[in-house]
């Protein structure tokens, strides 16, 4: 394969896969932001979680939502597979594909591998929506894989590492969701008000049970 830009290593579809799991992770990066941010009663002008050199960085961010015991072990585990996935790709002039990422994180490709088949099979029985769902999915990867010329494994932990990137948005999605809807406004003395933001304990056992 060709490469996509002059005097670089990666071939277009290497450069293709850096810019999904940037993407990916930017989106994952907001929410995170947007959850600490109610959580912590912070405006939009705060430095920790702004674009400046004083910010935290993804990973102090991610581990902040993660020590907040509001995701279940499996949704932890996901974000976890995720961020080292995430951060072998940027950081790792050697992950250029997702066989060779997977390479450096033992254990991840047959956990990644594992989730996409189960889902996937249990929306094939079940019908309906989300067996048609899953088609459109499948039929959306398959053309943009036909693309390029990558082995059998590449395409299916293509297909995995969407599945589990698609996940875990979800996963905060509910998380900020719930900790929106269980935001309380407290009045202080001398015309003053803050928001308490932390969700109820039955809550958050609720949201681990989603």
């Amino acid at each position: 394969m060709e490469n996509i830009i002059t005097n670089t290593p990666f071939s277009v579809y290497e450069a293709r896969i850096k810019l999904l799991v940037l993407h990916y992770s930017l989106a994952f990066e907001d929410f995170a932001s947007s959850s600490l941010r109610i959580i912590l009663n912070l405006d939009e002008e705060n430095e920790s979680l702004g674009n400046t050199s004083k910010a935290l960085s993804m990973n102090q961010k991610v581990q902040l939502m993660l020590d907040s015991k509001l995701f279940d072990k499996n949704d932890r585990e996901n974000i976890i597979t995720f961020m080292s996935i995430r951060n072998q790709f940027m950081h790792n002039s050697s992950a250029k594909s997702f066989e060779s990422c997977l390479s450096f994180l033992t254990g991840k490709a047959n956990y990644i591998t594992k989730a996409y088949n189960t889902s996937k099979k249990a929306d094939e029985k079940a019908c309906g929506e989300k067996a048609a769902k899953l088609k459109k999915d499948e039929e959306i990867n398959d053309k943009e894989l036909l693309l390029y010329d990558v082995s059998d494994t590449e395409k299916l932990l293509f297909k995995s590492w969407i599945f589990l990137a698609s996940t875990v948005i979800k996963s905060f999605e509910k998380v900020l969701k719930i900790i929106s809807e269980e935001r309380k406004l407290i009045k202080l003395d001398g015309n003053k008000s803050i928001y308490l933001n932390f969700p109820k304990s039955d809550s958050i056992q609720n949201v681990n049970k989603n």
